[in-house]
């Protein structure tokens, strides 16, 4: 193993305060420095109008009878300033609008489907209360929300304003809705694709919903990890339906209750047309399943040209346990490939080392690491989605608590057996177009005991969605999905908007529980901080947590030194706290930039989930109420 100590590390990685960070395995002058872009912060005045915008939920499903609740968390999450959630002047107003997975419009009473939450005071909503007097439902979501508040300004970040939450007797999760703004309301064709696991471990369910007026029409693809095509089916979904596809048998019926691990209804849950059109997808390839259930793939929806997109979720249950994790694809236009050099030549500069184009983070990186009963481990599947240039060219490396290198795959000799041929190539994985690939860190050379971050090193440009994390507790045979979090170029650009407040680090995640029965503990969050700012700074933020009724508790938690990944268990920042209620937990810090991820656990469950959490203003310049894309 090639350790490196965290003062020869920082005497590699800062230059200067004007050039971003040199990694020891990376070449000179990398991510916003390569183009030109400084490492100096001024925050710009935005103007900033008023409007709707719009985020979907492709899987909401309510079937009490069965054992499957949902839940909409509401964050109101858009305020001016570092504080403007205090004196009750911000709010959002939220629209919902339901659809039947036939595309029939579900009618809410007025008081039901709009209401206006006040900044950062986090409302639930059961779906059983928005059916009523309709017992079971599923179908699609759509979520308009506009703020209300001091200044005009549309939301910040449509990643964090809205969450659904899945729960049954013996698995949860939740996950963000997904943004539809104006700019992306277009009938242009998309490449809307994320990796998925090996089949032979799990059952896949993707649930794909059509939020607009017209039909959706185009291909689903699957291919293996070499890229290899293992199915193409045509699909023509209604407008505002939904269509559920069983990865494992793409050709039949799907239940929807049974994708989360249900039993089947006597009487099916849906009607005969819908599920005829649910499965009225054209088969245009056979498919054999055992070409691709050894080690998974890649999952790629597209539309046609005139034709509007859709959104979807991935349902992810491993066979014969009754716990599941849900994930989502990405949207990227569709451009044919275009390599500026030979796909043959790798990334490296004449002393070997990586030519990065940005780096992607996660601090979900466990191996072996014990919380009390459990232990958690992860895996990551990685994909290339539509690369902007034939081969894209990784490079992952760890880093601990301290901002030392623990692990580098350049020197672990283990990786290249859990690699297609081809895929390993100069100490880098090199991934074709819609190739993939999956590391379990409990087969490589990383210390037991180890929670830490886990930093890709890319090249050319790809996007951190494509990057997912699984993390398992194999106590008790419970796993989580999520993905990765945008470089420092995304940071930098978050930080500019004066409505920030000059807030170097602004994040957030929802969902989280803190419940105690007596001395055992219920409910917990096991919050990842890593430090990615380039300037040599230690980070010292400042958890706060929120309920129904806004700030709970605010937190100075310990320094997070350069480059550092640190971890914390919510019931030891609050010995003494409980909530029967959902929070959120927002992390600022005024002069370092960081990055907050939260696995929840769940010990009545005996499940995990995943929230990769998000900067407030992470949509605020790029989604606005400009038409234009």
């Amino acid at each position: 193993m090639n350790f490196l100590g965290r003062r020869k590390f920082l005497s590699l990685v800062y230059r200067s305060t004007a050039s971003l960070a040199t990694w020891p395995i990376l070449s000179h002058k990398l991510l916003c420095a390569e183009a030109g872009i400084s490492s100096e912060i001024q925050n710009q005045s935005q103007p900033a109008a008023s409007c709707w915008l719009d985020l979907c939920l492709p899987f909401v499903i309510q079937d009490q009878e069965r054992g499957l609740n949902s839940e909409l968390v509401l964050t109101s999450d858009t305020f001016i300033g570092r504080d403007g959630h205090r004196d009750g002047r911000d709010a959002t107003e939220y629209q919902l609008l339901l659809y039947e997975a036939d595309g029939t419009p579900l009618q809410l009473a007025p008081t039901k489907g709009n209401l206006t939450v006040p900044a950062m005071q986090t409302t639930v909503i059961p779906l059983a209360d928005l059916i009523r007097p309709k017992t079971s439902f599923w179908g699609g979501l759509t979520i308009r929300l506009r703020p209300n508040g001091r200044e005009s300004m549309h939301a910040s970040d449509l990643f964090s304003s809205a969450f659904i939450r899945w729960q049954t007797a013996t698995s949860f999760d939740n996950v963000h809705a997904n943004p539809d703004p104006p700019q992306w309301q277009i009938r242009k064709p998309f490449h809307y694709s994320m990796p998925f696991p090996a089949l032979s471990d799990y059952q896949c369910t993707v649930a794909i919903f059509n939020p607009y007026d017209a039909h959706s029409v185009g291909h689903i693809v699957m291919r293996d990890h070499a890229g290899t095509s293992v199915l193409d089916h045509a699909y023509d979904l209604m407008p505002h339906a939904t269509l559920l596809v069983e990865l494992n048998r793409p050709d039949l019926p799907c239940d929807a209750c049974a994708a989360f691990g249900l039993t089947q209804p006597i009487t099916p849950a849906i009607s005969a047309a819908k599920m005829e059109r649910i499965s009225s997808v054209k088969t245009d390839a056979a498919i054999e399943m055992q070409s691709i259930a050894k080690d998974g793939g890649i999952l790629v929806i597209t539309n046609k040209d005139s034709a509007t997109k859709n959104f979807a979720y991935m349902v992810i249950r491993r066979h014969g346990v009754r716990r599941f994790s849900v994930e989502h694809p990405l949207h990227v236009p569709m451009l044919e490939p275009a390599s500026k050099a030979s796909p043959s030549v790798a990334p490296l500069d004449p002393d070997g080392r990586f030519k990065a184009r940005n780096i992607l983070y996660s601090p979900l990186l466990f191996r072996g690491k014990r919380i009390g009963p459990i232990t958690l481990e992860s895996r990551f599947h990685l994909s290339t989605g539509l690369p902007y240039e034939e081969t894209l060219w990784l490079a992952p490396f760890a880093v601990d608590q301290t901002g030392s290198v623990p692990w580098m795959a350049s020197s672990d000799q283990k990786i290249a057996a859990q690699l297609n041929p081809g895929q390993w190539d100069r100490n880098t994985i090199r991934l074709g177009n819609e190739q993939s690939c999956t590391l379990n860190f409990s087969r490589l050379s990383i210390p037991s005991d180890f929670a830490g971050g886990l930093c890709l090193a890319v090249a050319p440009e790809t996007a951190h969605t494509f990057m997912k994390v699984e993390v398992r507790v194999p106590e008790w045979g419970a796993h989580a999905f999520t993905h990765f979090r945008p470089g420092l170029r995304a940071a930098r650009t978050y930080q500019k908007p004066l409505q920030r407040g000059g807030l170097m680090t602004d994040y957030l995640t929802a969902g989280a529980r803190l419940q105690r029965r007596d001395s055992q503990i219920l409910c917990d969050e096991f919050i990842g901080i890593i430090n990615i700012d380039d300037r040599a700074l230690a980070g010292a933020p400042v958890l706060e947590v929120f309920g129904p009724a806004g700030v709970l508790k605010r937190i100075q938690l310990k320094t997070i030194p350069p480059f550092g990944c640190s971890h914390f268990l919510l019931s030891a920042l609050l010995p003494e706290s409980s909530y029967p209620f959902p929070l959120s937990m927002r992390l600022v810090d005024e002069s370092a930039t960081l990055l907050m991820s939260t696995v929840h656990l769940d010990y009545v469950r005996r499940d995990l989930a995943l929230d990769h959490g998000s900067d407030r203003f992470s949509t605020f310049s790029d989604a606005g109420c400009d038409t234009k894309a």
